[in-house]
């Protein structure tokens, strides 16, 4: 029961606080998977312990790499979006800035043209 209140408290500052979009949903389903490597990390202000900044970090192996892939060209329109190429590794950059907070989405692949290897991490700043 108390895993499920929590799920729960979790999932409802998750969307009031931060704008969802198709990466996000797509980190936060495949980070239940077990085949998935998540890791999550909050930085609070001391004084206050009010969230200054949150680093979400998925890793993950094979084809689902190519989901993320799309759903960061579905959101390039929505913030400031790079590639490069460098070798067989292709790096997405992401950044989506608003009055309250800068999130910053990456995506890192291994292997072309089907990904061996995938990197999302998304970094969440708050702003006072």
């Amino acid at each position: 029961m108390k895993k499920i209140v929590a799920l729960f408290l979790f999932c409802l500052v998750s969307l009031t606080g931060f704008a969802q979009n198709s990466i996000d949903e797509l980190v936060e389903d495949f980070s239940t998977l077990g085949s998935a490597k998540f890791t999550s990390v909050v930085d609070r202000d001391p004084k206050t312990r009010r969230v200054l900044k949150v680093v979400k970090k998925l890793e993950l192996q094979g084809v689902q790499a190519g989901k993320f892939r799309d759903a960061f060209r579905k959101e390039s329109s929505n913030g400031s979006f790079t590639q490069q190429q460098d070798g067989n590794i292709e790096t997405l950059t992401l950044t989506c800035e608003s009055p309250r907070q800068m999130r910053i989405y990456m995506l890192q692949q291994v292997g072309r043209p089907v990904a061996h290897s995938a990197k999302v991490i998304i970094i969440v700043k708050k702003r006072e």
